[in-house]
């Protein structure tokens, strides 16, 4: 039993460690705060992806998603990315979901106006979102 509770923890550590890792290496911002100054003074709104330690779908739209070139210069060109992991930072209280991961486009000019995508989304599907989404 010990083995065991080591083990999830050990995995549960390496998941949390995964997202910041992703957020240095794709120029992410991990703070809700800073995403928001950032896109009032650059006038792009804000591509907010909720993550979560125990989500391996979570795992999956960071290394099969939005890790593609393609889908990185296409958040990068129209978006301040921003990728939270709810269990480790406190986001408003509007953002509240049991979904993960899920995606928000928050409007530069009131980040109260927002659309929220719940779940995985493939590459193209990804790309019709982040479309709408300008």
């Amino acid at each position: 039993m010990k083995k065991l509770l080591l083990l999830l923890l050990l995995n549960v550590m390496v998941f949390a460690a995964s997202y910041k890792d992703f957020a240095v290496k794709y120029n992410y911002e991990t703070s809700y705060e800073k995403a928001v100054e950032r896109a009032k003074i650059e006038k792009k709104d804000i591509l907010l992806i909720q993550v979560t330690n125990y989500c391996p779908w979570c795992r999956k739209l960071e290394k099969k998603v939005l890790a593609r070139d393609v889908v990185d210069s296409a958040v990068h060109k129209d978006f301040i990315p921003l990728i939270v992991n709810r269990e480790e930072h406190t986001l408003p209280k509007r953002f509240d979901t049991p979904i993960v991961p899920v995606t928000y486009i928050i409007s530069y000019e009131d980040d109260s106006k927002f659309s929220a995508t719940p779940g995985y989304k493939g590459k193209s599907d990804f790309l019709l979102l982040l479309k709408k989404g300008k």
